[in-house]
């Protein structure tokens, strides 16, 4: 199991929290935009020395998990990774590349965004509460890299269940050659 440390910080001395920003699961691009502070529930900060992480598990090369959590959106609008037995919390990363932008649709399941927009293009970021279906369509001008990993034609549908992330490049093909 390869994992995925994302650093965290304490607000007022005892609110764990990181933000969206930290999170690079594919690597491709460094400069991000927008930050989204993401406070976590105690019970996942993990600590090696003086620093304080949380320790994801990589999926795949586009997505994360961690079992018995999930993620809130308080009535402020705040967002909260608290503790929840039997759930598991999925992070799924599509970037666009330069000076693209990624279109979705959550066709099932609980998913939060968070798009964090930099100087190369959108980092779309969703949080997905168990098993979820979102169709994706990424419009970029730099496809080689993206295309190793989402497809070459840039659209298709993303599927999580069972603890596991696929990409489903065009579904009627999947389903002819899983017949």
């Amino acid at each position: 199991m390869e994992t995925y440390k994302v650093t965290v910080s304490l607000k007022d001395e005892k609110f764990p929290y990181f933000y969206d920003d930290q999170i690079n699961i594919i690597d491709a691009f460094i400069n991000r935009g927008k930050r989204t502070y993401i406070f976590v529930s105690g019970r996942f900060v993990r600590q090696e020395g003086e620093k304080k992480y949380v320790e994801f598990e990589r999926v795949n090369r586009f997505g994360l998990k961690l079992g018995n959590a999930k993620l809130v959106r308080t009535e402020k609008g705040t967002l909260v990774i608290k503790h929840e037995p039997g759930s598991t919390l999925y992070v799924i990363e599509i970037p666009s590349g330069k000076g693209g932008r990624v279109e979705y649709e959550i066709k099932s399941g609980e998913c939060y965004e968070i798009t964090p927009k930099g100087q190369f293009g959108y980092y779309l970021h969703l949080y997905c509460n168990g098993n979820a279906e979102i169709s994706y369509k990424i419009d970029t001008w730099s496809s080689e890299y993206l295309g190793e990993i989402f497809g070459r034609n840039l659209d298709g549908v993303i599927k999580i269940k069972d603890g596991k992330i696929e990409v489903l490049f065009d579904e009627e093909v999947d389903r002819l050659v899983n017949l």
